[in-house]
Protein backbone atom coordinates (compact mmCIF):
# COMPACT_ATOMS: atom_id res chain seq x y z
CA UNK A 1 0.00 0.00 0.00
CA UNK A 2 2.91 2.41 0.82
CA UNK A 3 5.30 1.08 -1.80
CA UNK A 4 8.18 -0.59 -1.89
CA UNK A 5 10.84 1.81 -0.51
CA UNK A 6 8.93 2.64 2.01
CA UNK A 7 8.26 -0.40 3.24
CA UNK A 8 11.62 -1.65 2.83
CA UNK A 9 12.97 1.82 5.22
CA UNK A 10 9.84 0.68 7.49
CA UNK A 11 11.13 -2.86 8.18
CA UNK A 12 14.92 -1.78 8.46
CA UNK A 13 14.36 0.42 11.53
CA UNK A 14 12.12 -2.36 13.21
CA UNK A 15 14.63 -5.43 12.05
CA UNK A 16 18.29 -6.14 12.17
CA UNK A 17 20.04 -6.44 8.94
CA UNK A 18 20.40 -10.57 9.51
CA UNK A 19 17.06 -10.82 9.62
CA UNK A 20 16.10 -8.30 6.87
CA UNK A 21 17.77 -10.48 4.86
CA UNK A 22 17.09 -13.42 5.87
CA UNK A 23 13.37 -12.59 4.62
CA UNK A 24 13.89 -11.91 1.25
CA UNK A 25 13.57 -15.33 -0.57
CA UNK A 26 10.67 -15.86 1.34
CA UNK A 27 8.78 -12.88 -0.32
CA UNK A 28 6.67 -14.97 -2.36
CA UNK A 29 2.53 -14.90 -2.61
CA UNK A 30 2.64 -18.54 -0.89
CA UNK A 31 4.07 -17.30 2.07
CA UNK A 32 1.77 -14.26 2.90
CA UNK A 33 -1.68 -14.72 4.21
CA UNK A 34 -4.67 -14.50 2.14
CA UNK A 35 -5.79 -11.11 2.41
CA UNK A 36 -1.96 -9.69 2.02
CA UNK A 37 -1.79 -12.19 -0.26
CA UNK A 38 -4.86 -11.16 -2.73
CA UNK A 39 -4.22 -7.84 -2.28
CA UNK A 40 -0.65 -8.33 -3.49
CA UNK A 41 -2.09 -10.32 -6.53
CA UNK A 42 -3.87 -6.41 -7.52
CA UNK A 43 -0.45 -4.99 -8.25
CA UNK A 44 1.73 -6.83 -10.04
CA UNK A 45 5.22 -6.99 -9.69
CA UNK A 46 4.99 -5.38 -5.90
CA UNK A 47 6.67 -8.24 -4.47
CA UNK A 48 9.88 -8.09 -7.26
CA UNK A 49 10.02 -4.27 -6.57
CA UNK A 50 10.21 -5.15 -2.93
CA UNK A 51 12.71 -7.43 -3.37
CA UNK A 52 14.70 -4.81 -5.31
CA UNK A 53 14.45 -2.38 -2.38
CA UNK A 54 15.94 -4.77 -0.70
CA UNK A 55 18.94 -5.30 -2.05
CA UNK A 56 19.55 -1.91 -2.62
CA UNK A 57 19.49 -1.38 0.95
CA UNK A 58 21.90 -4.55 1.69
CA UNK A 59 23.57 -5.45 -1.49
CA UNK A 60 25.42 -8.37 0.06
CA UNK A 61 21.70 -9.82 0.81
CA UNK A 62 20.60 -13.05 -1.20
CA UNK A 63 16.95 -12.58 -2.58
CA UNK A 64 16.28 -14.78 -5.09
CA UNK A 65 13.26 -16.47 -3.87
CA UNK A 66 13.44 -19.97 -1.83
CA UNK A 67 10.99 -23.54 -3.12
CA UNK A 68 8.08 -23.36 -0.78
CA UNK A 69 5.57 -25.75 -0.94
CA UNK A 70 2.08 -25.22 0.91
CA UNK A 71 0.09 -27.76 2.26
CA UNK A 72 -3.21 -27.25 1.56
CA UNK A 73 -6.31 -29.56 2.47
CA UNK A 74 -6.18 -31.25 -1.06
CA UNK A 75 -2.26 -32.00 -0.28
CA UNK A 76 -3.70 -33.53 3.34
CA UNK A 77 -6.21 -35.39 1.93
CA UNK A 78 -4.19 -37.17 -0.26
CA UNK A 79 -1.10 -37.91 2.41
CA UNK A 80 -4.23 -39.25 4.47
CA UNK A 81 -5.83 -41.51 1.72
CA UNK A 82 -2.63 -42.92 0.63
CA UNK A 83 -1.62 -43.69 4.32
CA UNK A 84 -5.33 -45.58 4.70
CA UNK A 85 -4.39 -47.69 1.34
CA UNK A 86 -1.14 -48.54 2.52
CA UNK A 87 -2.45 -49.57 6.25
CA UNK A 88 -4.91 -51.45 3.94
CA UNK A 89 -2.71 -53.22 2.04
CA UNK A 90 -0.01 -53.83 4.47
CA UNK A 91 -3.13 -55.43 6.71
CA UNK A 92 -4.92 -57.23 4.25
CA UNK A 93 -2.68 -59.14 1.60
CA UNK A 94 -0.64 -61.88 2.66
CA UNK A 95 2.86 -61.12 1.42
CA UNK A 96 3.93 -64.54 0.83
CA UNK A 97 1.53 -65.34 -1.06
CA UNK A 98 2.24 -62.14 -3.22
CA UNK A 99 6.10 -63.33 -3.62
CA UNK A 100 5.37 -66.68 -4.49
CA UNK A 101 2.91 -64.66 -7.12
CA UNK A 102 5.67 -62.60 -8.61
CA UNK A 103 8.30 -65.13 -8.63
CA UNK A 104 6.04 -67.11 -10.95
CA UNK A 105 5.41 -63.95 -13.26
CA UNK A 106 9.19 -64.08 -13.82
CA UNK A 107 9.21 -67.63 -15.48
CA UNK A 108 7.10 -65.84 -17.96
CA UNK A 109 9.64 -63.18 -19.36
CA UNK A 110 7.46 -63.33 -23.01
CA UNK A 111 4.83 -61.95 -21.08
CA UNK A 112 6.68 -59.49 -19.38
CA UNK A 113 8.71 -58.01 -22.46
CA UNK A 114 4.72 -58.26 -24.34
CA UNK A 115 3.18 -55.76 -21.65
CA UNK A 116 6.56 -53.03 -21.23
CA UNK A 117 6.31 -53.09 -25.57
CA UNK A 118 2.86 -52.49 -25.38
CA UNK A 119 3.45 -49.69 -23.29
CA UNK A 120 6.00 -48.68 -25.56
CA UNK A 121 3.53 -48.62 -28.59
CA UNK A 122 1.29 -46.16 -26.75
CA UNK A 123 3.63 -43.41 -27.05
CA UNK A 124 2.64 -44.04 -30.88
CA UNK A 125 -0.85 -44.06 -30.49
CA UNK A 126 -0.53 -40.58 -28.72
CA UNK A 127 1.69 -38.90 -31.34
CA UNK A 128 -0.65 -39.87 -33.86
CA UNK A 129 -3.97 -38.07 -32.50
CA UNK A 130 -1.93 -35.19 -31.29
CA UNK A 131 -0.46 -34.80 -35.57
CA UNK A 132 -3.79 -35.22 -36.77
CA UNK A 133 -4.91 -32.84 -34.77
CA UNK A 134 -2.35 -30.04 -35.15
CA UNK A 135 -2.85 -27.29 -36.91
CA UNK A 136 0.98 -27.59 -38.88
CA UNK A 137 2.66 -30.14 -40.49
CA UNK A 138 5.05 -32.44 -37.75
CA UNK A 139 7.63 -34.91 -37.64
CA UNK A 140 5.64 -38.13 -36.20
CA UNK A 141 9.30 -39.49 -34.34
CA UNK A 142 9.57 -35.94 -32.94
CA UNK A 143 5.67 -35.82 -31.15
CA UNK A 144 6.33 -39.31 -30.17
CA UNK A 145 9.66 -38.59 -28.28
CA UNK A 146 7.30 -36.00 -26.41
CA UNK A 147 5.08 -38.61 -25.48
CA UNK A 148 7.55 -40.84 -24.43
CA UNK A 149 9.33 -37.05 -22.13
CA UNK A 150 5.76 -36.62 -20.91
CA UNK A 151 6.49 -40.34 -18.73
CA UNK A 152 9.19 -38.40 -17.06
CA UNK A 153 7.14 -35.94 -16.24
CA UNK A 154 4.56 -37.84 -14.99
CA UNK A 155 6.45 -38.70 -12.19
CA UNK A 156 5.64 -35.39 -10.66
CA UNK A 157 2.77 -33.83 -12.62
CA UNK A 158 -0.97 -35.68 -11.71
CA UNK A 159 -2.68 -38.07 -14.60
CA UNK A 160 -2.85 -36.46 -18.30
CA UNK A 161 -1.90 -33.00 -16.86
CA UNK A 162 1.88 -33.86 -17.93
CA UNK A 163 1.62 -35.12 -21.42
CA UNK A 164 -1.39 -32.36 -21.96
CA UNK A 165 1.45 -29.61 -20.70
CA UNK A 166 3.93 -30.47 -22.71
CA UNK A 167 1.98 -31.07 -26.25
CA UNK A 168 0.88 -27.43 -25.55
CA UNK A 169 4.37 -26.03 -25.28
CA UNK A 170 5.64 -28.41 -27.95
CA UNK A 171 2.59 -26.38 -30.34
CA UNK A 172 3.58 -23.06 -29.21
CA UNK A 173 7.07 -23.55 -29.35
CA UNK A 174 6.33 -23.96 -33.00
CA UNK A 175 4.44 -20.77 -33.23
CA UNK A 176 1.15 -21.78 -32.38
CA UNK A 177 -0.97 -18.87 -31.22
CA UNK A 178 -2.07 -20.58 -27.60
CA UNK A 179 -5.59 -20.64 -28.48
CA UNK A 180 -5.05 -22.77 -31.07
CA UNK A 181 -2.60 -24.99 -29.66
CA UNK A 182 -4.79 -25.78 -26.66
CA UNK A 183 -8.03 -26.51 -28.70
CA UNK A 184 -6.08 -28.89 -30.60
CA UNK A 185 -4.67 -30.42 -27.37
CA UNK A 186 -8.43 -30.32 -25.86
CA UNK A 187 -9.55 -32.23 -28.91
CA UNK A 188 -7.01 -34.64 -28.78
CA UNK A 189 -7.92 -35.78 -24.89
CA UNK A 190 -12.20 -35.35 -25.92
CA UNK A 191 -11.24 -37.47 -29.26
CA UNK A 192 -9.33 -40.03 -26.71
CA UNK A 193 -12.59 -40.04 -24.59
CA UNK A 194 -15.03 -40.80 -27.16
CA UNK A 195 -12.84 -43.64 -28.75
CA UNK A 196 -12.25 -44.84 -25.35
CA UNK A 197 -16.21 -45.38 -25.23
CA UNK A 198 -16.80 -46.72 -28.57
CA UNK A 199 -14.45 -49.26 -27.95
CA UNK A 200 -16.34 -50.49 -24.34
CA UNK A 201 -19.22 -50.48 -26.58
CA UNK A 202 -17.82 -52.60 -29.34
CA UNK A 203 -15.96 -54.77 -26.98
CA UNK A 204 -19.23 -55.63 -24.68
CA UNK A 205 -20.64 -56.38 -28.42
CA UNK A 206 -18.40 -58.67 -29.51
CA UNK A 207 -16.96 -60.61 -26.24
CA UNK A 208 -17.24 -63.98 -25.77
CA UNK A 209 -16.81 -67.09 -27.17
CA UNK A 210 -19.69 -68.92 -27.77
CA UNK A 211 -22.27 -66.51 -28.91
CA UNK A 212 -21.47 -63.24 -30.97
CA UNK A 213 -23.06 -61.00 -28.62
CA UNK A 214 -21.83 -61.23 -24.99
CA UNK A 215 -22.85 -59.02 -21.98
CA UNK A 216 -20.40 -58.35 -19.72
CA UNK A 217 -20.60 -60.27 -16.45
CA UNK A 218 -23.66 -59.18 -14.05
CA UNK A 219 -20.70 -58.01 -11.20
CA UNK A 220 -19.57 -55.85 -13.67
CA UNK A 221 -22.78 -54.66 -15.10
CA UNK A 222 -23.80 -54.14 -11.10
CA UNK A 223 -20.13 -51.73 -10.80
CA UNK A 224 -21.29 -49.65 -13.62
CA UNK A 225 -24.78 -49.19 -12.59
CA UNK A 226 -23.86 -48.39 -9.35
CA UNK A 227 -20.84 -45.83 -11.18
CA UNK A 228 -23.64 -44.28 -13.15
CA UNK A 229 -26.27 -43.98 -10.50
CA UNK A 230 -23.37 -42.21 -7.99
CA UNK A 231 -22.22 -39.60 -11.41
CA UNK A 232 -25.73 -38.89 -11.54
CA UNK A 233 -26.52 -38.38 -8.34
CA UNK A 234 -23.56 -35.96 -7.76
CA UNK A 235 -24.71 -33.76 -10.71
CA UNK A 236 -27.45 -33.54 -8.73
CA UNK A 237 -25.98 -31.31 -6.34
CA UNK A 238 -25.77 -27.51 -7.18
CA UNK A 239 -22.05 -26.84 -6.39
CA UNK A 240 -21.14 -29.90 -7.65
CA UNK A 241 -22.42 -29.29 -10.80
CA UNK A 242 -21.04 -25.57 -11.15
CA UNK A 243 -17.67 -27.03 -10.50
CA UNK A 244 -18.20 -29.69 -13.55
CA UNK A 245 -19.38 -27.32 -16.01
CA UNK A 246 -16.80 -24.75 -14.94
CA UNK A 247 -13.79 -27.37 -16.02
CA UNK A 248 -15.92 -28.58 -18.98
CA UNK A 249 -17.58 -25.82 -20.97
CA UNK A 250 -14.22 -23.55 -21.60
CA UNK A 251 -12.72 -26.67 -23.13
CA UNK A 252 -15.64 -27.66 -25.02
CA UNK A 253 -15.86 -23.99 -26.39
CA UNK A 254 -12.51 -23.82 -27.29
CA UNK A 255 -12.31 -27.20 -28.61
CA UNK A 256 -15.87 -27.31 -31.13
CA UNK A 257 -14.90 -24.70 -33.56
CA UNK A 258 -11.25 -26.60 -34.08
CA UNK A 259 -13.62 -29.98 -34.46
CA UNK A 260 -15.41 -28.62 -36.77
CA UNK A 261 -12.82 -28.23 -39.12
CA UNK A 262 -11.08 -31.30 -38.64
CA UNK A 263 -14.81 -32.38 -40.08
CA UNK A 264 -13.91 -31.36 -43.49
CA UNK A 265 -10.69 -33.82 -43.16
CA UNK A 266 -11.73 -37.19 -43.07
CA UNK A 267 -7.69 -38.69 -43.64
CA UNK A 268 -7.11 -36.68 -40.53
CA UNK A 269 -9.97 -37.78 -38.47
CA UNK A 270 -9.08 -41.65 -39.34
CA UNK A 271 -5.76 -41.09 -37.93
CA UNK A 272 -6.83 -39.96 -34.97
CA UNK A 273 -9.33 -42.69 -34.43
CA UNK A 274 -5.95 -45.12 -35.09
CA UNK A 275 -4.31 -43.29 -32.58
CA UNK A 276 -6.36 -43.31 -30.23
CA UNK A 277 -7.35 -47.28 -30.52
CA UNK A 278 -3.34 -47.93 -30.41
CA UNK A 279 -3.15 -46.36 -27.70
CA UNK A 280 -5.45 -47.69 -25.65
CA UNK A 281 -5.38 -51.47 -26.88
CA UNK A 282 -1.97 -50.99 -25.75
CA UNK A 283 -2.32 -49.95 -22.19
CA UNK A 284 -5.00 -52.67 -22.34
CA UNK A 285 -3.12 -54.94 -23.90
CA UNK A 286 -0.13 -54.79 -21.73
CA UNK A 287 -2.81 -55.13 -18.45
CA UNK A 288 -3.90 -58.34 -20.16
CA UNK A 289 -0.25 -59.53 -20.54
CA UNK A 290 0.24 -58.96 -16.53
CA UNK A 291 -2.48 -60.51 -16.10
CA UNK A 292 -1.91 -63.80 -18.66
CA UNK A 293 1.91 -63.89 -16.67
CA UNK A 294 -0.20 -64.83 -13.44
CA UNK A 295 -2.43 -67.35 -15.35
CA UNK A 296 -5.21 -65.94 -15.40
CA UNK A 297 -7.68 -64.27 -18.28
CA UNK A 298 -10.89 -62.25 -18.19
CA UNK A 299 -13.06 -61.27 -21.26
CA UNK A 300 -11.88 -58.24 -22.82
CA UNK A 301 -15.11 -56.08 -21.66
CA UNK A 302 -14.39 -57.28 -17.88
CA UNK A 303 -10.73 -56.31 -18.53
CA UNK A 304 -11.85 -53.22 -20.37
CA UNK A 305 -14.17 -52.05 -17.86
CA UNK A 306 -11.58 -52.87 -14.88
CA UNK A 307 -8.72 -50.95 -16.35
CA UNK A 308 -10.97 -47.82 -17.51
CA UNK A 309 -12.36 -47.74 -14.07
CA UNK A 310 -8.66 -47.69 -12.82
CA UNK A 311 -7.15 -44.88 -15.13
CA UNK A 312 -10.37 -42.82 -13.95
CA UNK A 313 -9.79 -42.96 -10.49
CA UNK A 314 -5.96 -41.82 -11.79
CA UNK A 315 -7.28 -39.27 -13.66
CA UNK A 316 -9.68 -37.57 -10.79
CA UNK A 317 -6.89 -38.41 -8.31
CA UNK A 318 -4.75 -35.27 -7.91
CA UNK A 319 -1.39 -37.17 -6.98
CA UNK A 320 1.20 -37.64 -9.51
CA UNK A 321 0.61 -40.45 -12.11
CA UNK A 322 -2.66 -41.35 -10.33
CA UNK A 323 -0.15 -42.92 -7.77
CA UNK A 324 -2.29 -44.66 -5.36
CA UNK A 325 -5.66 -44.34 -6.78
CA UNK A 326 -5.06 -46.15 -10.04
CA UNK A 327 -3.79 -49.30 -8.26
CA UNK A 328 -6.36 -49.11 -5.51
CA UNK A 329 -9.18 -49.32 -7.91
CA UNK A 330 -7.15 -51.71 -9.76
CA UNK A 331 -6.79 -54.28 -7.75
CA UNK A 332 -10.15 -53.69 -6.67
CA UNK A 333 -11.74 -54.46 -10.01
CA UNK A 334 -9.72 -57.42 -9.90
CA UNK A 335 -10.13 -59.21 -6.68
CA UNK A 336 -13.53 -58.01 -6.93
CA UNK A 337 -16.10 -57.90 -10.30
CA UNK A 338 -12.91 -60.19 -12.21
CA UNK A 339 -12.59 -62.47 -9.09
CA UNK A 340 -9.21 -62.91 -8.61
CA UNK A 341 -7.59 -63.26 -5.73
CA UNK A 342 -6.13 -60.76 -3.41
CA UNK A 343 -2.69 -61.09 -3.64
CA UNK A 344 -2.46 -62.13 -7.69
CA UNK A 345 -4.32 -59.04 -8.35
CA UNK A 346 -2.02 -57.56 -6.15
CA UNK A 347 0.92 -58.82 -7.83
CA UNK A 348 -0.75 -58.33 -11.64
CA UNK A 349 -1.26 -54.15 -10.76
CA UNK A 350 2.33 -54.06 -9.28
CA UNK A 351 3.77 -55.78 -12.38
CA UNK A 352 1.47 -53.84 -14.53
CA UNK A 353 2.25 -50.68 -13.18
CA UNK A 354 6.00 -51.64 -12.64
CA UNK A 355 6.14 -52.08 -16.61
CA UNK A 356 3.72 -49.08 -17.45
CA UNK A 357 4.57 -46.29 -15.00
CA UNK A 358 7.80 -46.69 -13.34
CA UNK A 359 10.07 -48.72 -16.22
CA UNK A 360 9.43 -46.24 -18.95
CA UNK A 361 10.36 -42.98 -16.87
CA UNK A 362 14.12 -43.88 -17.72
CA UNK A 363 13.47 -43.82 -21.35
CA UNK A 364 11.05 -40.49 -20.64
CA UNK A 365 14.22 -38.77 -19.28
CA UNK A 366 16.47 -39.58 -22.38
CA UNK A 367 13.51 -38.21 -24.21
CA UNK A 368 13.36 -34.90 -22.61
CA UNK A 369 17.39 -34.23 -22.60
CA UNK A 370 16.97 -35.14 -26.21
CA UNK A 371 14.12 -32.63 -26.68
CA UNK A 372 15.62 -30.04 -24.59
CA UNK A 373 18.57 -30.23 -26.73
CA UNK A 374 16.82 -29.42 -30.12
CA UNK A 375 15.17 -26.72 -28.80
CA UNK A 376 11.54 -28.24 -28.98
CA UNK A 377 10.78 -27.73 -25.41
Amino acid sequence: RVGAERAVASAARCLADDDLAAAGPLLQSIALPRATRDEARKHKGLLAEVREALLARLPEADVEPERLVRFGLRTVLIIAVTIAVVFTVITTIQFDLVTAALATAAQEPLWIATAFGLGMVTFLGSAMALVAFAPIRMSLWRVTLVQAASSFVALAAPAGVGPAALNLRMLTRRGIPNALAVASVGLVQVSQLITTIGLLIVLSLVSGTQEPLTMPSPTVLIAVALLIIGVTSAMLVPRVRQWVLARTVPVWKQTWPRLVQMMGQPRRLLVALAGNLLMTLGYLGAFDACLAAFGYQLSPIDLAVIYLFGNAAGALAPSPGGLGAVEGALITGLSGPGHVPLAIATSVVVLFRALTYWGRAPFGWLAMRVLQRSGEL
